[in-house]
């Protein structure tokens, strides 16, 4: 029995020790590296987005050096309160611009987004303060995406 037990321990090592390597942590880049943590966001230049027609390029100055040049992907009514636009930027690593145009109840207007690279650590999110103001709100994308991946 003894000779069995040290097989036994054999294959159960040699399992855990394959199992470890086959563990591989991806480490993925900052985009966004050299850019301010938040970043403030005119109202207008949301707007400009939801004229653009799709196929063409467009160019955003954010604020805090964040330029955002790319080409219109999608430009789409969804509800009647609800108007997406995507934006892709070779420029950016295939960097995704999504921004939503929410019409209230009381027509007034509410913009959320996110600048998003699917292999980048970080990106933005579009923010209202309480005082009405947007922000770009840097965020680690790795903590809300889920990595579909297979190695």
């Amino acid at each position: 029995m003894k000779p069995l037990s040290k097989h036994l321990l054999t294959l159960l090592l040699c399992l855990t020790t394959a199992a470890a390597f086959s563990q591989t942590s991806s480490v993925k880049p900052k985009l966004f590296a050299n850019l301010p943590e938040n970043i403030a966001v005119e109202t207008n230049t949301l707007e400009k987005v939801f004229y653009v027609p799709v196929g063409l390029n467009i160019s955003l100055a954010f604020g805090g050096g964040l330029v955002f040049n790319g080409k219109v992907s999608s430009n789409e009514i969804k509800y009647k309160n609800l108007r997406t636009v995507t934006v892709i930027s070779s420029e950016l690593n295939n960097s995704i611009l999504a921004v939503s145009m929410i019409t209230n109840s009381d027509n007034t207007i509410t913009y959320v987004g996110r600048i998003i690279n699917p292999g980048a650590s970080d990106g933005y999110e579009i923010k209202k303060s309480v005082t009405g103001d947007y922000r770009l709100q840097k965020f680690q994308t790795d903590k809300i995406l889920q990595d579909c991946s297979y190695n």
